[in-house]
Formats: structure tokens, sequence, C-alpha cells
């Protein structure tokens, strides 16, 4: 479409909204190996959703548009989707928070374990969740009729899985991309695989079997009632060794199909890498790695083969018209800049118990103190942003 009349400036302002939406397509494994061939097929309303909006919502006016340029932060969620223990509970969290003007994209990760209230009790008020749950609960309507509307319908889970990352970060949180383990394996297949930069060699003995997560081991119902009765989760699990594999990876670049990344991107019991932190970081790799991977390979052609295959594992609330800005412009996004922030027990955050006894991540300040880590927050992000614009050209958007 060609518009008459338009400024050279306003011409460079429109190339940035452009950047403005889907500047984190890239690192977004599913929109950026998925999303625009399910548009091109016409199924896109298989995967977008709508939010619920509560019968007593008003639009208000405002009297002017926000900044065109701002930042705006998609999360991204991961989960295990059907024949998984707790398939919607969301065991990868992140935001890709992406600032047009800055051509930068953060990544910043969030604990599973952290400690939150949501709203979903009958008299209005709020109890205490692991964020991972957000999703979860958003999504059963059955279990959980006390939430408000808003929290209700398809994009439920979404919606509360926003507002608990907002009440963390003290962001505001535009959009969400979820996508289930099956999907996540069939995208990176799609790209033909990924290279992924292994920090350290490390070794992980407790990887769980899919579908062996009851198995018995060839014990008796004698010795099963004993283990039930005395042992800990974490001794259980060395003695039900039939239950696991055991992963390795050497320390350097390793090419990985879509079954090994998600291995890398799951595993948590290694004694040099593990835990959520280090998984965390891993993630955090292998969406760089896509990025790369996605202009490497020019990837939209690519992705018919599966597009079809992903309806029900993948779901966001951005709409059509920003997916048709993604589909005529995500080559420009090639030189975004990825910047890793990740919340952890070594910076702002520190370990708990819940009264029931949950372990659980606390903010440094006690439960439901988020100010001090809001501020960190912002300083994180304006030192890094400041870093990365040293190390660009003059803006020419004045």
């Amino acid at each position: 479409m060609v518009v008459i009349g338009m400024s050279q400036k306003l011409l460079k302002v429109t190339a940035f909204l452009r950047r403005y939406w889907w500047g984190a397509i890239p690192v977004v494994v599913v929109a950026a190996a998925t999303a625009a061939m399910v548009y091109a097929y016409g199924a896109y309303d298989q995967i977008s959703v709508t939010p619920t909006v509560p019968a007593n919502s008003e639009t208000v006016a405002t009297p002017e548009p926000p900044d065109p340029l701002r930042p705006i932060s998609i999360l991204l969620m991961g989960y295990g989707g059907g024949g998984h223990a707790g398939g919607l509970l969301t065991d990868t969290m992140m935001i890709a928070r992406i600032d047009p003007r800055a051509e930068t994209v953060h990544l910043i990760s969030l604990p599973r374990d952290l400690w939150v209230s949501l709203p979903i009790e009958a008299d209005g008020g709020e109890s205490y969740w692991k964020i991972n749950a957000a999703y979860a609960i958003g999504s059963d309507d059955a279990k959980y009729r006390f939430k408000p509307l808003q929290y209700t319908g398809e994009a439920g889970g979404g919606q509360l899985a926003k507002y608990a990352v907002n009440k963390v970060l003290g962001l505001p949180i535009d959009h969400f991309v979820t996508l289930n383990f099956w999907g996540f394996e069939k995208s990176i297949d799609a790209l033909g695989g990924v290279t992924v930069m292994v920090d350290q060699t490390f070794d992980d003995f407790l990887y769980p079997i899919e579908g062996k997560e009851n198995e018995t081991c060839d014990k008796s119902p004698e010795e099963l009632a004993a283990i039930s009765a005395t042992a800990s989760a974490e001794q259980a699990e060395k003695l039900f060794a039939c239950r696991y594999e055991t992963l390795h990876f050497d320390r350097g670049p390793v090419k990985m199909d879509g079954k090994t990344a998600l291995k890398y991107v799951r595993s948590r019991h290694s004694s040099q890498d593990g835990g959520d932190f280090g998984r965390a970081t891993r993630q955090r790799k292998v969406i760089q790695a896509v990025k790369d991977r996605v202009f490497e390979v020019n990837f939209l052609p690519k992705a018919i083969p599966f597009v079809t295959t992903l309806r029900q594992n993948l779901q966001t609330d951005i709409d059509l018209s920003l997916m048709q800005e993604f589909i005529n412009n995500y080559a420009e996004y090639k030189n975004f800049k990825i910047i890793s922030i990740a919340l952890t027990d070594k910076n702002i955050l520190k370990h708990g118990r819940s009264q029931n006894g949950q372990y659980i991540m606390l903010p440094q300040a006690g439960q439901d103190e988020w100010s001090g880590l809001h501020v960190w927050l912002q300083e994180q992000l304006q030192t890094s942003a400041s870093d990365s614009a040293q190390l660009k050209p003059p803006s020419t958007l004045e």
C-alpha cells in the first residue's frame, strides 16, 4: 500500500513500528518457526485467543496515543501438555522485552517457584501459589470458578499469568505466547535443528523418561510402601532408576534436534549445571540459537509441512494485524541484540518455605515485597540498554 504525502520522518517511524511489535519474534521459538505460515494457511484463529472483557468494563479515552516506540513485553511460556504430570504448569516462563529504539530484546527469566498471590477466592481475595501454576489455574474455569471474569475463557490462563508476572516485575505485560513440549520439538526439527553453544560439560542422571513416571522398578508392594512412608522426594528418585535416563552434554557447539534440545532445556538434576537457574540460562541460549537459525535458513517457506499439526499446541493473544507485520518485515529484525537477565538467589531473590512446607522463592525483602525487585530490574534494563546503545551508530530517528 502506498501512502501519498507521508514525510520521510514518518516513513522512518513506520519502519520502527514494524520492529516495535515483532522485534521479539526471531527469539520466540514458536512465533519464529510457525506463526507466519499458520496465518498463511488461514488457520490463525486456531492459535489466537481473545481475552474475556468484564461486563462492567469501560473504554477510557486517552488524551493522546501512547509512544509508538515504547518497549513492549511478551510473556513466553512452555508447558508439558497432555501425557505429562501437571501438564499445564509452565516450567518455562520468560519475558521478551522489545526496545525498538535501542534495537534490543531483553530476555528476563523467572523461576517457577516464585511465590505470588492470585485473585481466585470466593470472597474476592487472593491465595498464594507458585507462579508456574498461574496459567493452569487461569485455564481451569470448572475448578477455579471464583476467578474474576478477565481470567476465564480461552485466554484466561495467559491473562492470569500476565497478572502474576506484572506483580513480580512491575512491567506491563502486553502479550503472551505458550507452546507445549511436542510443539517445541517439532519447531526445532522444522528448522533442521539448531547449534547451541554449551557453556560447560554436564551429566544428568535423573532425566525422566516419558511414560515411566509410575514404574515400580521391580519393587515389591512392601518395598513401595516403605519408600512412600520414609523416603524424601530426592531419595525416592534415586531408588527408582528405571524411571530415568542419563543425559550427557559436552562443552562447545552442539547440533541439536528437537528431542535433544528439549532435554537440554528441561534438565535440572546435574551437579555441574543443574537447578532451575542453570536451566533458565540454557533456555535463553537455545532461543539465541533459534534466532540465528531462522535467518540462516530463510525459514518461512520451510514451515509448510508441520503447520497444521501445531494448531493444538500453540496459543497467543497477539492479533492478526500484528502477525501480518511480521510476515511482511521479519528480515528487519536480524540485528536486534539479545540481552539476558535472570532473577536468582545471587541478586534479588532468596529461598524460603511456605506455610504448608513447599520450597519457594521470595524477594529478598520478604513475601509480597516486590518494590525493591522493581527498582533493581529497571536499573538492569537501563544499564544494559545504555551499554548496547554505545555499540550502535547514532539513531537516524530524531
